[in-house]
């Protein structure tokens, strides 16, 4: 994972971002209704659990696996294992400390530079973590060497409005209402946001993202 300032800003800059280790984003992140209330707070998820496969006896990797809830619903569902991969601390041990089976083993890494075993997994799932990545080809090469032949990969990323404001904040127009900026919409390549704890947490600080 990793966010680079926009090159518009003339400032040449990359690295792997590790915010939600940042103990006030952690913390107003943790109060997100996906992350009280699991899959049941996610609104995609109906739409998503139609895409995944019968995971019963399969090697499952969840890739930016977060607090672990995706990761312990394969078990849930017959899962053989499962490794869940995330680069926050925080996150690991959130997710270590929520989990209590052995047979799903969460470690920090960044997707930048993982690099899975050969055919080791059947289904490589991701939530709305690859658009914090920017070598997209490598990953998926590397995840596509991962998966056993016939494997699937099943993932979602942020939508590209919450990337396409120049000035990422909300603003309430003439009529009152509060609106999101979209100017940068069309614009293609690496972005770095900066909205949003207080956007979305009613704190400052920062999101990256690409």
């Amino acid at each position: 994972m990793a966010w680079t300032l926009p090159s518009r800003s003339g400032i040449p800059l990359t690295m792997a971002q590790n915010i939600y280790d940042n103990p006030d984003f952690f913390a107003g992140y943790s109060r997100l209704p996906r992350q009280v209330h699991g899959l049941d707070g996610a609104p995609e998820w109906p739409a998503i659990r139609a895409l995944l496969p019968d995971v019963a006896e399969k090697r499952v990797a969840d890739l930016g696996c977060g607090f672990g809830w995706a990761s312990r619903w394969f078990r849930e569902q017959g899962a053989a294992s499962v490794a869940g991969y995330d680069l926050s601390r925080n996150m690991i041990a959130r997710a270590r400390a929520d989990t209590s089976d052995p047979a799903i083993d969460y470690r920090i890494a960044n997707l930048e530079a993982l690099d899975l075993p050969q055919a080791a997994f059947d289904l490589v799932y991701s939530a709305l973590t690859f658009h914090y990545v920017a070598d997209f080809d490598r990953l998926v090469r590397m995840i596509h060497r991962a998966l056993t032949p016939g494997g699937d990969l099943v993932f979602t990323i942020e939508h590209p409005i919450f990337m396409a404001a120049a000035h990422p904040h909300w603003v309430i127009d003439e009529d009152g209402r509060k609106t999101w900026p979209v100017n940068g919409y069309s614009v293609e390549g690496t972005f770095f946001i900066l909205p949003i704890r207080r956007a979305c947490f009613g704190q400052g600080g920062y999101r990256p993202g690409t």
